[in-house]
């Protein structure tokens, strides 16, 4: 809703429908407020899912681990997670508590497992419920399956890290690269276009020879340059974003915050 409203903005504010004293906001302006309004809470909104379960799935080697130990004490795998679950593992303390309830009602663990992982939705989990499950159908040591999960899990947490910190890299360098077009474009505007409206102030329709300076709306050459900056800082924080975890909602979240700093320097700096 807010984002329409900031598009029906723009557009009168193009056609002369509405006014603002000395121009302080532009058509682009309103555009790029309805970009943001929209993309904004997606990305962060999503950012903040990611987060939880990324500090769920962090706990649950953990719990793996606890499990294990419980039943190489001669616990059943029943007693096992309920005593587990008494323990701390942060935001998975709930979805435990959950998954006790449900093995307390009389449904099986497999079911319960599978349950578990559905609900925090997660690829490890599933992969985890599917693992577990399949090795308590073929028997044996339930310590060693469930010390082995919890091995499987570290390991592709630290495959994770390890891409993470290789791709950041290159992030880093779209973002720099990002300051330094801003740089760029800040110079031309100071140099070039102010020796321009200079010279236009004071030959504005006459001609050079057989060249005529024409007269050209600083306005418009502060809309193009705004939309350059909002293309750059958008499209380089979605690439960046997207390299550094290889989501694309972290790449909004990123394009949102580039974006945002580009708005403000420009507003301050042009």
């Amino acid at each position: 809703m807010v984002c329409a409203l900031f598009f029906v903005m723009g557009f009168f504010v193009s056609i002369g429908g509405i006014r603002f004293p000395g121009n302080v906001l532009s058509n682009i302006d309103f555009f790029i407020f309805g970009v943001l309004g929209f993309i904004g809470p997606v990305g962060f909104y999503d950012s903040y899912k990611q987060k939880r379960k990324k500090d769920i799935e962090n706990k649950l080697p953990e719990f793996l681990r606890d499990i294990a130990n419980a039943t190489a004490s001669g616990m059943n795998i029943f007693d096992a997670i309920k005593s587990s679950s008494q323990g701390d593992y942060g935001k998975l303390t709930p979805e435990l508590k959950a998954m006790v309830a449900q093995l307390s009602w009389g449904i099986s663990v497999k079911e319960a497992l599978t349950n578990f992982a559905e609900r925090l939705n997660t690829n490890e989990a599933r992969r985890l419920a599917i693992t577990i499950n399949k090795a308590l159908e073929m028997g044996g040591n339930t310590a060693v399956v469930f010390n082995a999960a919890a091995k499987e899990l570290d390991q592709i947490k630290r495959v994770e890290q390890q891409r993470n910190t290789e791709m950041s890299m290159y992030s880093i360098v779209i973002f720099v690269s990002f300051f330094v077009f801003l740089g760029v474009i800040l110079i031309i505007d100071k140099t070039i276009f102010t020796a321009i409206f200079e010279l236009q102030g004071k030959m504005a329709g006459k001609a050079i020879g057989n060249l005529r300076i024409a007269n050209i709306d600083p306005m418009e050459v502060k809309n193009m340059f705004l939309t350059f900056m909002f293309v750059q800082s958008l499209g380089g924080g979605m690439l960046g974003g997207f390299m550094t975890t290889g989501r694309i909602s972290s790449g909004v979240r990123y394009g949102f915050i580039l974006v945002v700093v580009s708005i403000v320097m420009f507003k301050v700096l042009f």
